[in-house]
């Protein structure tokens, strides 16, 4: 009889949690649910371990309000009372939003938007040179790859939703490639931008805010 009961939890992190690494995130996750009480399904075989997937790696530093991580429980509980306890358990700076059954999968992932603040003491200049770096034929930059540096062209794959100037800062929304198919990191293109840039800046806020499928509708 097979005992597995899906979940995926959507979760933000944010705050000092930026800092979490991909592998330690893992380990704070399995301790939260351990901590909670909840019948974690494990894998069979020599060296059983807690099943947990996550869906689309956030870089370090990143903050995001839409991280999803699947699981699995021996028995069916109400999502609601998962919720509750995934939450009594963890640490500042992760939350969790919503626990569901998982309708999607990582294969369907195509985008990610993202928030962007970045802060200067000339706002104008600084959102003039955005908008000149955005006009560019190309904005190469280099990837690694099985057989090693690589130069890309990221131009194609910026979708700027809006940029708006604000005091001390410009707000940049973003979409960008995500999932199995391509990945391009917001880092990545915020570093092709200092690089470009004459008016110096800082990368105050960097925000994962919703993750979509190739058919446009939000991962879930």
């Amino acid at each position: 009889m097979d005992n597995r009961v899906n979940y995926r939890a959507v979760f933000e992190k944010t705050g000092s949690a930026k800092y979490i690494s991909h592998l330690d995130l893992n380990r704070c996750m399995q301790r939260a649910i351990r901590r909670a009480g909840l019948p974690a399904w494990y894998t069979e075989g020599f060296h059983p371990h807690m099943y947990l997937m996550f869906a689309l790696a956030l870089s370090l530093g990143a903050e995001s309000m839409c991280e999803t991580m699947d699981f699995r429980l021996t028995q069916d509980m109400p999502p609601e009372k998962v919720m509750e306890r995934l939450n009594a358990a963890l640490p500042e700076g992760l939350q969790v939003h919503d626990v569901h059954t998982p309708r999607d999968t990582a294969a369907d992932i195509g985008s990610a938007d993202y928030l962007v603040e970045l802060q200067t003491e000339d706002v104008p200049k600084l959102a003039a040179e955005w908008e000149s770096f955005m006009a560019q034929e190309q904005i190469l930059v280099e990837k690694k790859t099985k057989r090693g540096m690589k130069e890309i062209d990221i131009s194609p794959v910026i979708r700027v939703l809006s940029m708006t100037q604000e005091p001390e800062k410009i707000v940049l929304r973003l979409r960008l490639p995500a999932g199995n198919e391509g990945n391009l990191n917001i880092s990545v293109v915020t570093d092709a931008f200092k690089k470009y840039a004459e008016q110096p800046f800082l990368t105050a806020k960097s925000i994962r805010e919703k993750i979509f499928c190739h058919n446009g509708e939000v991962f879930f």
